[in-house]
């Protein structure tokens, strides 16, 4: 600075003195060749608006005039760059911003025609500085500087709030990233409520995307639940509304059988009391819910069959020891001998039977029930059937009429599990129709379609019951009178013999009193099918054709060998027994059998290794390996198949099954 300049800035007046830099740039600027003249000349309202500036640790400019010329102090130079500092100084502010005039030109505008000052809180007004343009928030506010006549200028006080701003983005868009990450659904609602002030609805605010999985609404924003879920139980908006009116957090678990969901929920009220916003957190535990229920429903079920099982046992029990004990007394007469005898023997074919039936629940439940399917007359089925429970219709006085159709009713199936579904359903029907009843059986084909029907007058079942039928350990509630026992199994194995045979059965029932229908649906033998299980039935006959086998049964077990092979012998084969495993590639590579029937729990070999031993010999390449086990699992049945076995019997061996595949194997 030249010594005239000092001189100069010397003689200024006393409201530029101080101000750090820029009280220095005002004090040497060349005011007098600019518009506003010599600062002795300026207004006293600009002179002390000046001094509070300079004065000030806070950012502040002043715009003055109606050329609205700039004046800044130390702490809003700090927020300029190059492009306008120092160059602002003086300089009229459309002027040296214009790349922003544009967003506060209206407002500077008002402010100078004494329309009041302004606010704001985390503007974005963006400004040049250092080269480049950056996006800069702002807080500020602008006040007009007056006197008693007009306002001659604008006082402006701002704060760069930009890593303020950005800071707390970055937290929301964090936090956002979190709700939208979360697996809980997140909503917020607003509670409405009607001129009463009684919650009657509620609107979504807001929703996290987890929201839509868990509830199953789509597009739910701004929306009313009742828009949403119409028939919305009326519980949801009590809740809800309470939290919403009183302020009360609440965690709750909640089912909605119009949305057919259980929720557990959080809801608190958010914000100011008067909006009345609730937010949400929540989880669909339908799942849950209904396991935990399906779990109680098992175990009441398992309760209820034990009991029954009990009762079932006991029956036949209470004369089987009468009768033992009428055996014991001495002297007892022939013919009570002979009474006593059939008592035992009738019973004892009862227990039969029960265990006969938990057998096939057992055998359902792991899916090992074994169909033989052959053409089958579903007519001779019926027949068959009705022969079975004739003794317990004719009992109870029941009047049974049958209709068959002309036309053939052929299906592939299981002639004995199929007269195990007829002979169930018949028996059901006799049990629980009262004394003289009707019962219907009907038979009707289509071109697709064996169609069979029992239907009586029995005591009917509740649309509960119906729900249930068909499940494991379910009887229908009856009087003590009425009880006619079993274990509540027949019908489930009733379904599942019918969907084993590819077709599908359902039951009816108007109501308690009024009778019951169950419909069985089998897929019918086209005529080509027929043909195909004729001749194969054919080549099952004994004739042209078929030829004995050489079977090698290998067991370690000498009576249970011996009685399969007189067993295998009787049926026409050529059978020899081997009881140690090492000694059978030895003897079969001599014999070179047809067929092997291997046990697997062999002490010296297991039957897996035995087989992969004869499947490795070239000359036993073409046998036939069958499997002989205790184990009947999936398991147990891939390993045997791994192990080279064509075939898998469990024990005890079903000999129909084992001669209709000799049989095949014979012919072919």
């Amino acid at each position: 600075m030249k010594q005239t300049d000092l001189l100069n800035a010397a003689t200024l007046p006393g409201f530029l003195d101080g101000g750090g830099e820029m009280g220095a740039l005002m004090r040497s600027h060349d005011w007098a060749s600019h518009p506003m003249g010599e600062p002795e000349h300026w207004p006293p309202l600009l002179k002390s608006t000046l001094r509070l500036l300079l004065t000030s640790n806070h950012p502040m400019f002043i715009w003055w005039g109606d050329g609205l010329y700039q004046f800044y102090n130390d702490a809003y130079r700090r927020t300029m760059g190059a492009e306008h500092h120092p160059s602002a100084l003086g300089q009229r502010g459309p002027e040296c911003w214009t790349e922003t005039w544009h967003l506060v030109d209206t407002e500077i505008d008002d402010v100078m025609a004494g329309r009041g000052a302004s606010w704001h809180e985390n503007t974005l007004v963006p400004v040049t500085r250092n080269g480049r343009r950056e996006d800069v928030y702002w807080t500020y506010g602008c006040s007009p500087i007056q006197d008693e006549e007009r306002v001659l200028g604008v006082l402006a006080i701002c704060t760069d709030v930009t890593g303020e701003v950005r800071l707390r983005e970055n937290l929301k868009q964090s936090y956002v990233t979190v709700i939208d990450s979360m697996d809980e659904g997140l909503a917020v609602i607003q509670i409405i409520v009607n001129d009463a002030g009684v919650p009657v609805d509620y609107r979504f605010l807001e929703a996290n995307p987890a929201f839509e999985r868990q509830t199953g609404l789509v597009d739910a924003i701004c929306r009313t639940a009742r828009e949403m879920v119409p028939d919305l139980e009326q519980r949801w908006f009590d809740i809800y509304g309470k939290v919403g009116l009183t302020g009360e957090s609440i965690r709750f678990m909640e089912g909605s059988e119009t949305m057919n969901r259980w929720f557990d929920v959080y809801a608190i009220r958010v914000g100011p009391a008067e909006e009345k916003k609730v937010a949400l957190m929540f989880r669909d535990v339908s799942e849950r819910i209904r396991t935990e229920q399906a779990l109680r429903e098992a175990d009441r079920r398992k309760d209820e069959f034990l009991a029954m099982l009990a009762h079932e046992l006991r029956n036949p029990l209470a004369p089987i020891s009468a009768a033992a004990n009428l055996l014991q007394l001495a002297g007892t007469d022939p013919a009570r001998v002979q009474q006593a005898s059939a008592v035992i023997g009738r019973q004892v074919r009862h227990i039969s039977c029960l265990i006969d039936d938990l057998l096939d629940v057992s055998r359902v439940t792991r899916g090992m029930i074994p169909l033989a399917k052959v053409r089958t007359d579903v007519k001779r089925v019926l027949a068959d059937a009705i022969e079975q429970v004739r003794t317990l219709i004719e009992s109870r006085g029941h009047r049974l009429t049958v209709q068959t159709p002309a036309a053939p009713a052929q299906v592939a199936g299981d002639p004995k599990r199929l007269v195990q579904v007829v002979a169930n359903l018949l028996n059901n029907a006799a049990k629980y129709t009262p004394h003289g009843g009707e019962i219907a059986l009907s038979l009707d084909v289509d071109d697709e379609h064996v169609r069979l029907a029992v239907i009586d007058n029995d005591i009917g079942m509740t649309a509960k019951v119906l729900e249930h039928a068909f499940d494991l350990f379910v009887q229908a509630e009856r009087e003590t009178d009425r009880a006619q026992g079993g274990l509540g199994i027949g019908l489930a194995l009733v379904k599942s013999l019918v969907e084993l045979h590819g077709g599908e059965v359902v039951a009816g029932s108007d109501g308690l009193g009024l009778g019951s229908r169950f419909a069985i649906c089998l897929p019918r033998l086209q005529a080509q099918e027929e043909q195909h299980h004729t001749q194969a039935a054919a080549k099952l006959e004994r004739g042209a054709g078929w030829s004995a086998l050489q079977v090698m049964v290998v067991d370690d077990n000498v009576d249970a060998a011996e009685m399969l092979a007189m067993f295998l012998e009787t049926a026409g084969h050529r059978v020899v027994i081997e009881h140690h495993a090492l000694q059978v590639v030895k003897r079969a590579q001599a014999l070179v059998p047809d067929v092997f029937l291997l046990d697997i729990g062999l002490p010296d070999l297991d039957g897996y290794a035995l087989a992969r031993q004869i499947r490795a010999l070239p000359a036993l390449a073409g046998a036939v390996l069958i499997a002989v086990t205790g184990y009947g699992d999936e398991q147990a049945r891939q390993e045997a198949s791994a192990a080279g076995f064509d075939h898998h019997f469990v024990k005890p061996i079903e000999t129909a099954r084992l001669i209709a595949l000799l049989d095949t194997l014979a012919v072919g």
